[in-house]
């Protein structure tokens, strides 16, 4: 093949949330190594935007409204594929189980030769979740096999940190001086996530991710306790406002060491928030996988049933200390709803210091 492997720009294909794509960083970091250019992304949501423009290794993104809509009746489906027969041919790596990242790339005439997908790829037994991903990434499609195979020099395993710019940690800054929260230890609370969210009664039975409201007020009292000087910030997205408001409704006795902020924290200023707090505790979220990648100190909450727990978490993908705590087994219930506050804050204060 003539195609030299370092002219090739990789194209990833992920439908992730937020804190699958903080996953997918070591995974970009991969491919520009071997081929020597950022990634093109395929992605499933703009959210994730803030966070992949602090990742120097992707390059052009695309995104589908629905990934699930028929072609014919998807605009942004068709509008990928017009992009795809424009790019120069290159390496693609398909990081989705189902057909349709595969029923794209066959409309858009891209050959099977130059595709490697998870889904042909399996897992070894006993192999981390985030070390799977970067092998496939370090796989050679088959009509480049002979090109790359002096370009795979790279073994140690790439870190999961975005970038920051000085733009935003200087935004964090001037936010926590507002706040008068300069100087401080920060702890960040993470109540709420996308099953707790999802409408209805956050208390229902099924949500097996809700963590009681006294439940945060009492960890709160707990942090301040062992670290009276702490300020704790709520953190999370504009729909977790009112979770946010009733836990420190709460913790009243502590109201002026608590900052509700879940409608304060774009993705750039949470992850330079991150970067500079003493430590967060969280249920299953994305922006606990954010902390850990940030090196923040984090105690993060798992349902007993949860599937690849010390997988997402430690130690391969962090850069950060992290404990994680599941209900006994003992428990009735595979929620959280058995996981004392105070088994939380004794967890939490074995974190080591940053």
């Amino acid at each position: 093949m003539s195609t030299s492997p370092r002219s090739l720009t990789p194209l990833v294909i992920r439908f992730g949330a937020f804190g699958d794509m903080v996953l997918m960083i070591p995974v970009l970091k991969a491919l520009q190594q071997r081929y020597g250019a950022p990634c093109d992304l395929l992605g499933s949501g703009p959210w994730t935007e803030p966070l992949l423009q602090r990742v120097p290794s992707c390059g052009e993104r695309f995104y589908l409204t629905s990934r699930r809509a028929p072609y014919w009746f998807n605009r942004s489906q068709r509008e990928l594929v017009r992009w795809l027969r424009r790019r120069p041919a290159g390496p693609v790596y398909v990081f989705e189980p189902d057909e349709k990242p595969l029923s794209l790339l066959r409309r858009a005439g891209i050959a099977p030769e130059w595709i490697c997908t998870l889904r042909d790829f399996p897992r070894r037994p006993g192999e981390h979740i985030l070390a799977h991903s970067v092998r496939l990434a370090r796989t050679t499609p088959p009509g480049l096999s002979s090109a790359l195979s002096t370009l795979d020099s790279h073994p140690s395993m790439p870190d999961t940190r975005p970038e920051l710019t000085e733009a935003d940690r200087r935004d964090c800054a001037e936010w926590l001086a507002q706040r008068g929260l300069g100087e401080a230890p920060l702890v960040l609370l993470q109540p709420g996530n996308k099953k707790t969210m999802k409408g209805g009664d956050r208390r229902r039975a099924s949500n097996v991710d809700y963590w009681s409201e006294s439940n945060w007020a009492a960890v709160i009292a707990g942090v301040r306790a062992a670290l009276p000087t702490a300020h704790v910030i709520l953190c999370g997205v504009p729909s977790e406002q009112p979770l946010a408001e009733e836990i420190a409704a709460l913790a009243a006795a502590h109201r002026d060491s608590v900052v509700v902020a879940s409608s304060e924290l774009p993705i750039p200023r949470l992850l330079a928030l991150q970067e500079r707090a003493h430590s967060m505790i969280s249920v299953n979220t994305g922006p606990a996988h954010s902390a850990a990648a940030m090196g923040c100190p984090l105690l993060v909450m798992f349902t007993r049933h949860a599937h690849r727990a010390a997988d997402l978490y430690a130690p391969v993908p962090t850069t950060a200390a992290v404990q994680i705590l599941q209900p006994a087994e003992a428990a009735p219930n595979p929620g959280l709803g058995s996981i004392t506050p105070e088994t939380v804050v004794a967890a939490w204060r074995t974190l080591p210091a940053r």
